[in-house]
């Protein structure tokens, strides 16, 4: 075998039917010129497909399939140790290669013995060229130039560009230094001597690492313009993600650590930190802008209609108001609208109609309250207050039809994800069809199997009434991501309900809506389990569930109350004694507990903080594990006030379990 060619793949199916596509001709080419190859990929447990497209699309490729992410260097190295070729070429699934490429690089390479790896010009999605084609040792100088950005000044200098080898030709011949993972052209030989990937690179360094190395061996690391590849970088890492960026930045603290010393050493590895905490505080900030965008700008739409209303109904009205005083009301009355729209799910997306005016009714209910108990001196006009209502809800249902977009409800397509067993799947679909959430023409389905079922049957189910089988309910989280799911559906005849609310947790944050399809076996399958019992109805929406955004926000407003209230009326607790119960308040105020939790055993529920009291006390254990899962899957506050209640009743003690 001359040529062993590894792809690593992870959740970028069409990427990587491309990629394997170009291969394919691009190895027809090399193998009419006499020469044999080889393709392996190796994917990383995707739950977008990639399996079975290669199964189905190229079959002549040796495919590996991981059962879980092991990262870039185990991936490639899997692969590395199975092959027989000649020569390695580790190429990423993001790229296209030409027809010539593998003859002309197996030509140049056989032409200089001492090559021991080879890169080749990139150029991205757009024609530009990347400059990591050919690149220089991170040394110290070189990192503060590429972090820095300095090396743009002078991007053809060899001082002060080093790190992307400025001062060489992008269309010449060359020997470099670091070669780009993306296309890593290598000789056996030389990687039986050097040794392969350095596993403690999960991604990125690793290209960076094994270069030096093969330098340090004795080999040449050359640059071959005769050829290029289309690149589209990051499309297979995610390099946009703050995740990624840190990824990055350990991988180059590892390469620090391992192969400078002293000062320089030092010097590199204080860059790196230095990037990694400027990188940060970048993501950090934008994800405050990001957060706050929308709720300042209508605290600020509707605090400018009520200055305008109030200087309209002024002129109108000779009323004179004092300025100062009133635009603080103003101001207040905006505030109490939003937090009110906020505590009704307002800002959960996808966004509701029916929240937004849950919540301005209720701020408007609340306001209009403290106003009546004001004194006149501090009354400013109801008539004000009823139209500023209107000016509320008005900026914010204006606003977030401007900019909203699919963020409403009932403009979403139905990106559904089922987790049952096969038998069920088909029922299920058509079931779900033939209630309320009947798909549209957009519509699209996957699916996954319980973790419980062998997955070995899903080389068995490529299609089923238009789903794609995808992994196993383990993978949750991924297809979510992947796949931009907005809809769960679980079956409650493969799934237990522990299971059921574990996998609820996990995506919680996820703006999933969760269905749960309860059938039987036999002829009769037809039960949906609504809010009512079994009923041919729509499928039950969970939305108190303990770890929906709803559920959540208003636990935490719950404890934070209490916590309060266990503050004001300190000296009663220390009169008492309940050193405990004020320790506690603490605690939950700094976000460090909470004052309800499930019972510690219980490991299949999804985790909360560090809990006071547990929801059940009870000693049998199955009436613990009803009472912790009805818990889970309804949660209200009072239930909380309940548990406290009886807990300062009872006198019963404070434990802080930990985390579930």
């Amino acid at each position: 075998m001359d040529l062993s060619i590894i792809i690593v793949n992870y959740n970028v199916e069409h990427f990587l039917a491309q990629c394997l596509a170009s291969v394919r001709k691009a190895t027809d080419v090399f193998e009419a010129a006499g020469f044999q190859a080889e393709v392996w990929v190796v994917d990383n447990r995707s739950v977008d497909g990639s399996c079975g497209m290669v199964r189905r699309d190229f079959p002549e490729v040796k495919l590996l399939a991981l059962e879980e992410n092991v990262g870039f260097s185990r991936g490639n190295n899997a692969a590395v140790r199975q092959s027989s070729g000649e020569w390695v070429l580790l190429l990423n699934p993001d790229t296209v290669i030409p027809e010539d490429a593998l003859v002309k690089t197996l030509a140049y390479a056989h032409a200089h013995p001492q090559l021991g790896g080879l890169g080749v010009p990139m150029v991205d999605g757009q024609g530009r060229y990347l400059p990591e084609s050919k690149r220089g040792l991170p040394s110290p100088w070189a990192s503060f130039c590429k972090i820095s950005g300095i090396y743009r000044l002078a991007p053809k200098s060899s001082r002060l560009n080093q790190y992307y080898q400025g001062h060489l030709s992008r269309d010449q011949d060359a020997q470099i230094e670091i070669l780009s993972g993306a296309f890593m052209w290598m000789r056996r030989k030389a990687l039986d001597q050097v040794g392969l990937l350095d596993e403690q690179y999960f991604m990125y360094g690793e290209d960076i690492d094994l270069s030096w190395r093969l330098l340090k061996g004795g080999w040449e690391n050359h640059y071959y313009a005769g050829t290029s590849i289309i690149h589209y970088k990051g499309e297979s890492t995610k390099k946009g993600s703050l995740n990624y960026v840190l990824v990055f930045y350990k991988a180059m603290l590892i390469f620090a650590r391992t192969h400078f010393e002293g000062s320089e050493g030092k010097v590199l590895l204080a860059l790196i930190q230095m990037a990694i905490y400027f990188r940060a505080a970048l993501a950090i900030f934008s994800r405050v802008v990001k957060k706050w965008a929308l709720p300042a700008m209508e605290l600020s739409l509707i605090f400018a209609g009520l200055v305008a209303l109030m200087q309209v109904y002024s002129a109108q009205s000779g009323i004179v108001y004092p300025w100062r005083s009133a635009t603080v009301a103003l101001a207040i009355y905006a505030l109490t609208w939003m937090t009110s729209v906020w505590l009704s799910g307002g800002y959960d997306q996808p966004w509701r109609g029916t929240r937004i005016l849950k919540g301005v009714a209720f701020g408007s209910l609340v306001l209009f309250a403290v106003y009546g108990l004001l004194p006149e001196s501090l009354r400013f006009s109801r008539a004000i207050l009823l139209a500023g209502s209107g000016i509320a809800l008005t900026v914010f249902m204006v606003f977030r039809k401007i900019v909203g977009g699919p963020n409403w409800k009932n403009q979403q397509a139905h990106r559904r994800l089922f987790v049952s067993g096969p038998e069920d799947i088909e029922y299920l679909v058509d079931l779900v069809d033939s209630v309320e959430l009947r798909g549209t023409a957009d519509s699209a389905m996957w699916a996954l199997l319980p973790d419980e079922v062998d997955p070995a049957i899903l080389a068995k189910k490529s299609g089923l009434n238009n789903i794609q089988w995808i992994g196993s309910a383990k993978d949750l989280d991924e297809a979510v991501r992947v796949h931009r799911i907005n809809e769960v559906v679980l079956s409650g005849h493969d799934l237990t309900a522990f299971s059921i609310i574990h996998l609820m947790s996990r995506v919680a944050d996820s703006r999933v809506q969760f269905r749960i399809a309860w059938s039987e076996t036999g002829k009769n399958k037809g039960h949906i389990m609504g809010s009512g019992g079994p009923e041919m109805a729509p499928i039950t929406e969970l939305y108190r569930a303990i770890q929906r955004p709803g559920s959540k926000r208003t636990k935490r407003l719950f404890d934070i109350i209490c916590s309060l209230v266990v503050m004001v009326t300190l000296p009663v607790w220390l009169l008492l004694a309940r050193f405990s119960w004020v320790q506690g308040a603490l605690e939950v105020l700094l976000g460090r507990a909470t004052w309800v939790g499930f019972s510690s055993e219980i490991k299949e529920l999804p985790g909360l903080k560090r809990h006071l009291f547990s929801c059940s006390e009870s000693t049998n254990s199955r009436v613990r594990q009803r009472i912790n899962l009805t818990y889970a899957r309804d949660y209200r506050w009072t239930t909380d006030l309940g548990v406290i209640q009886e807990a300062l009743i009872s006198r019963r003690a404070i434990h802080r379990h930990g985390n579930n």
